[in-house]
């Protein structure tokens, strides 16, 4: 068994050690999908959706706040997010005592505005995603801590924390499917899925067609800022992914396939109706990628797949929509 290839040093044992007791380890739940499709696959979900604060996100941010100094903790703490890593920095925050400020872009879901507020965060609001980081930014330079979403080894230790439990609870997985926004679920957890189980696991990753922030960073060999991002599945789509993430997915990840959002809406109805998960869209891409047939040729011949479901906070018009059977 080979050692994963590490740009970064982490440890998640010890990330797994400051979130227990503290953040959910979350099921890993058995599922029919499998054979719906005339194969022969055992096909688990890794519920993420079930998460404190509803996502993967909390456990990179309190790895995170655990590890501030005190003089960080007393300035505070910064962020960029459309949504979950604000409210699971938040939440955090608010555990940890830690003032927090979240920017987020306007058009971001308004019950994850009010969510990050409920939770005792000072919000700013940006009319761009740009915009809303040079906010950011500017809190940096002035002394808060920013806690990057994605491009920033503690968070990306945390967020591996995911791939490390699926490889405790099922050693025999032989491929685990991950959505890609940023990068710091797969990039973290690849990490982990390599360092616990070798080079046998497939590692696959998903992303939104209309933002396909990791392909074209693939192809450049470093980062690229899209011109436009056509998707609406909101959390899967940044302007780019981190350079550190790219690294990893570029080492240790087999294929990163793309899924439309119709295809995206479609698995979201099969989550919410048929296995009652309340997940938003992009927590179901993984599905979406299975139900689709992209992923026969890169998870050809393999029977025990896992599907990582990231996040359970869709908006509530958009949740009674996928209930009420339309897209």
């Amino acid at each position: 068994m080979s050692a994963p290839v590490l740009p970064i040093s982490v440890s998640f044992a010890a990330a797994a050690n400051r979130i227990a007791g503290v953040v959910r380890r979350t099921p890993l739940e058995a599922t029919d999908l499998g054979s719906q499709l005339g194969g022969d696959v055992d096909l688990r979900l890794k519920l993420e959706c079930l998460q404190e604060t509803g996502s993967f996100k909390v456990r990179g941010a309190w790895n995170q706040l655990s590890q501030l100094t005190p003089e960080q903790r007393a300035a505070g703490v910064v962020t960029t997010s459309s949504g979950n890593h604000g409210r699971a920095l938040a939440w955090a925050a608010r555990r940890a005592g830690v003032p927090a400020t979240i920017c987020m872009p306007a058009d971001a879901y308004p019950n994850k505005i009010e969510a990050c507020r409920a939770l005792g965060a000072d919000v700013r609001l940006g009319e761009t995603r740009t915009g809303t980081d040079a906010i950011a930014a500017e809190l940096a330079a002035a002394g808060m801590t920013l806690i990057h979403p994605y491009d920033d080894p503690r968070t990306i230790e945390g967020a591996g924390t995911v791939g490390r439990e699926i490889a405790e609870d099922w050693s025999d997985v032989e491929a685990v499917v991950l959505p890609i926004g940023g990068g710091g679920l797969i990039s973290g957890s690849a990490l982990a899925l390599r360092d616990m189980l070798g080079e046998d696991v497939r590692i696959i990753g998903v992303e939104p067609a209309g933002a396909p922030t990791m392909t074209r960073a693939l192809e450049a060999s470093e980062p690229v800022t899209l011109e436009e991002i056509s998707t609406t599945v909101q959390g899967l789509c940044p302007p780019n992914v981190g350079e550190i993430n790219r690294q990893i997915v570029e080492r240790n990840v087999d294929a990163v396939v793309l899924v439309e959002d119709l295809e995206v809406f479609d698995a979201q109805r099969v989550l919410v109706n048929e296995l009652g998960h309340t997940v938003e869209p992009a927590g179901a891409a993984t599905l979406a990628a299975w139900r689709s047939g992209r992923l026969a040729e890169p998870l050809a011949g393999l029977a025990n797949v896992a599907l990582i479901v990231s996040g359970g906070n869709p908006a509530p018009d958009q949740l009674a929509e996928i209930r009420g059977g339309r897209a």
